[in-house]
C-alpha cells in the first residue's frame, strides 16, 4: 500500500477528535471541539478540531493540519514515523514493498544516517582526528554516544559514497550534505569533526562541523537548514538528553556542541544547546514538554550576560522556569570542566541565579532595568508562574507586591501583544472553504472553464489550489494538498476548512454571488485600466489606438451592466 492510501486508511478508521484528545483538553463547540493550543501559550482557547472534516486549526498562532500533521508536529516524529504508528494502531498492516518510492522526508533522512555512518568510519582511520579528540578529553563512551565522526579533506569523498549507495541528484541537491555550484559538486565539510545532529526520535537531521586545523575556516559549521531540519526547532543533544531531563526535572542550556558532550561525560545528561542561533520559542515548546525548569549557562562576560538575559525571557514567556548561571573567568562549560570537574560545576548549578536575582545584580541600574523586568514579567502568561516572580521582585526590590501587581494586571503593552483583527473573509477564501468542506457542491463549479475560476482569483495560493484541484494535479484533501502547498500553506487551508463562513442553508447562494464579486473586480481592474489607456491615446493623438480602446470599452461596460 502507497503513504498516500495508507494515510486515507488511516484517518478512516481513527478519529482525530480521539487522538488529539489525548493531548489537549477538548470540549464541544457546536459540531466542533475546542481547546487551548498545545503550539503555542494561550488562556483563551482558538485550538479547533473538526471530526466532520478531520483536520485542525489554531485561530491563534495559525498551525493546521490532520492527524498525521499533528503527531508529527507534537512528537517531533518523521511522516513514516507517524504512519507507522497510527497504523499499527489502526490494526492497518503496512510494509512499503521493496523499491517503493519513499516521501522525499524519509529519502533525506536515509541520506543523513548513510552519511553518519561514513563520517563515523573516517575517524576510525583518521590518527589526526582522533588525536584531536583525545586532546579535547572526549571519552571513547562520549564519541559512541554521540556518534561523532570525521569529514575527510577530499572535495568528493562523501558525494562519490553517497552515489554508490543509491542515491539520486534530486535527492543529494536538498539533503545540504554536498554543494551543487553551477560547474562544480562537492562535499559541504571537510576535514572537519562531525557531530550528528538528531530529532527527538533518533533521526539524523543535519551535521555540525568543527574545524581541526585549518585558520582560515569557520571554527564551526552546520548544515544549511532544508525540508527537514530548521534551527530555530531543533536543539543539539536533545535526543541523548531526555532520560537526563526526566531524572533531574531540569534542563541546563549551553552554547555549543563541545559543551554538551563535556557536560554528558561528567554526568550532567540533561545539557542541551541552540545550534548557533539564540534561543527561540520553538526551543522552549519543545522543551516544555520534558520540564518545568531551565538554567542557561553562559560565559561571565558582557555578551554572556546579554545573551543569558534574552534567554531567560524567552523560556518564561514559554511558560518554564528560568535560571542563569554565569560561568567565573569568562570560561564555558567545557573548559571549568576540564579543569574543576563534576564536583565544582554542580555547585555552581546548585547556584544558578532565578530571573529576578540575575537582573538585579547584572541586569543594570535604575529605572531602565525595572522596565525591562517589568516587560518580562508582562509577557508571562501563566499566572502562577508570574506570581511567583512577582512576589520574589516585591521582596528583593523593596516595591510594593500591590503596586506591581497593579502594574503588570493589564498584561503586555498594546504594541507587543499578538491581537489579531478580525478580517471579513474574501470571495476566493469562501469559495476554496466550501469547495474543501461541501464535496456534494463541487458539480457547481464544474460549470465553470478549467480557466476561468483561478483567473478570477488575486490570492495566488488560492489561484494556485484551484488551477490544481481542476487540472487534477491535486485533491480535495489535506494529502493531496500537500504536494503543492507548503506547511504554512497547508495550516491556512485548515482554517478555511474549519470555518468556511457560508450560509449553509444556501451555499449555492454564495457560490453565485462570490463568483460574480469576482467577476466585478476583474471587471473593475480591466475598465481603469483601459481608461489609463485611453487617457494616454488622447494624449499622444493615437486615432487607431484609441478606436480599438474605445471599443473595448464598450464591450466590457456591456457586460458590466449584465452582472450589476
Amino acid at each position: 500500500m502507497d503513504f498516500q492510501g495508507i494515510r486515507e486508511e488511516i484517518k478512516s478508521r481513527i478519529d482525530i477528535v480521539d487522538i488529539i484528545s489525548e493531548y489537549v483538553g477538548l470540549k464541544k463547540a457546536g459540531v466542533n471541539f475546542k481547546g487551548l493550543c498545545p503550539f503555542h501559550t494561550e488562556k483563551t482557547p482558538s485550538f479547533v478540531v473538526s471530526p466532520e472534516k478531520q483536520v485542525f486549526h489554531c485561530f491563534g498562532c495559525g498551525t493546521g493540519g490532520d492527524i498525521i500533521t499533528f503527531i508529527m508536529k507534537e512528537e517531533g516524529l518523521s511522516y513514516a514515523e507517524v504512519i507507522r504508528k497510527l497504523s499499527e494502531r489502526a490494526g492497518i498492516e503496512f510494509a512499503p514493498a521493496a523499491g517503493q518510492n519513499l516521501q522525499e522526508r524519509e529519502v533525506l533522512l536515509q541520506i543523513h544516517k548513510s552519511a553518519a555512518a561514513f563520517f563515523r568510519g573516517q575517524l576510525r582511520k583518521s590518527e589526526k582526528a582522533l588525536n584531536y579528540l583525545r586532546a579535547r578529553g572526549h571519552s571513547k563512551d562520549s564519541i559512541e554516544r554521540f556518534s561523532i565522526g570525521y569529514a575527510p579533506e577530499a572535495w568528493d569523498t562523501l558525494l562519490r559514497h553517497l552515489k554508490r549507495e543509491g542515491f539520486q541528484d534530486s535527492h543529494l541537491r536538498l539533503s545540504g550534505v554536498v554543494v551543487y555550484r553551477e560547474n562544480s559538486i562537492f562535499d559541504f565539510h571537510r576535514d572537519r569533526i562531525m557531530f550528528p545532529i538528531y530529532n527527538t526520535s533518533g533521526d539524523i537531521l543535519a551535521f555540525g562541523g568543527r574545524a581541526i586545523e585549518s585558520a582560515e575556516a569557520a571554527k564551526y559549521l552546520n548544515s544549511p537548514e532544508t525540508v527537514i531540519f530548521q534551527k530555530k526547532r531543533t536543539l543539539f543533544g536533545l535526543s541523548a538528553a531526555k532520560e537526563g531531563i526526566a531524572a533531574a526535572k531540569s534542563i541546563n542550556i549551553v552554547e555549543g556542541y563541545i559543551d554538551v558532550i563535556m557536560c554528558h561525560q561528567h554526568g550532567f545528561t540533561n545539557t542541551v544547546a541552540p545550534l548557533g542561533t539564540a534561543l527561540a520559542q520553538e526551543h522552549t515548546k519543545a522543551l516544555k514538554r520534558f520540564a518545568k525548569e531551565a538554567i542557561v549557562i553562559f560565559d561571565g562576560d558582557s555578551a554572556g550576560i546579554r545573551a543569558a538575559k534574552r534567554a531567560m525571557s524567552t523560556i518564561l514567556k514559554s511558560g518554564l522556569l528560568g535560571m542563569a548561571l554565569l560561568l567565573p573567568e569568562q570560561g564555558d562549560p567545557d573548559s571549568y570542566l576540564r579543569a574543576h570537574g563534576a564536583a565544582g560545576f554542580k555547585r555552581l548549578i546548585a547556584g544558578a541565579a532565578s530571573y529576578v536575582e540575575f537582573m538585579l545584580v547584572n541586569g543594570g541600574y535604575g529605572l531602565e532595568n525595572l522596565r525591562e523586568i517589568y516587560d518580562t514579567l508582562s509577557g508571562i502568561e501563566d499566572t502562577v508562574l508570574r506570581g511567583k516572580l512577582v512576589a520574589e521582585l516585591s521582596g528583593k526590590a523593596s516595591i510594593s507586591e500591590s503596586v506591581l501587581r497593579e502594574k503588570l494586571k493589564k498584561g503586555p503593552p498594546m504594541a507587543t501583544r499578538a491581537v489579531k483583527a478580525k478580517v471579513k473573509m474574501l470571495d476566493e477564501e469562501i469559495l476554496l472553504g466550501i469547495y474543501l468542506s461541501v464535496p456534494c457542491m463541487a458539480g457547481m463549479f464544474a460549470a465553470m472553464s478549467v480557466q476561468e475560476l483561478p483567473e478570477l482569483m488575486e490570492n495566488e495560493l488560492i489561484r494556485r489550489i484551484f488551477s490544481a484541484l481542476f487540472n487534477g494535479s491535486a485533491t480535495p484533501t489535506i494529502e493531496g494538498l500537500s504536494r503543492i502547498c507548503s506547511e504554512e500553506e497547508i495550516a491556512y487551508v485548515t482554517g478555511l476548512m474549519v470555518n468556511p463562513n457560508v450560509d449553509k442553508e444556501n451555499i449555492g447562494q454564495n457560490i453565485n454571488e462570490c463568483i460574480k464579486n469576482l467577476r466585478k473586480k476583474r471587471l473593475k481592474k480591466k475598465l481603469d485600466e483601459i481608461q489609463e489607456k485611453i487617457k494616454k491615446a488622447q494624449l499622444t493623438n493615437n486615432i487607431e489606438e484609441l478606436t480599438l480602446l474605445l471599443q473595448e470599452n464598450i464591450k466590457y461596460n456591456n457586460e458590466k451592466r449584465g452582472l450589476f
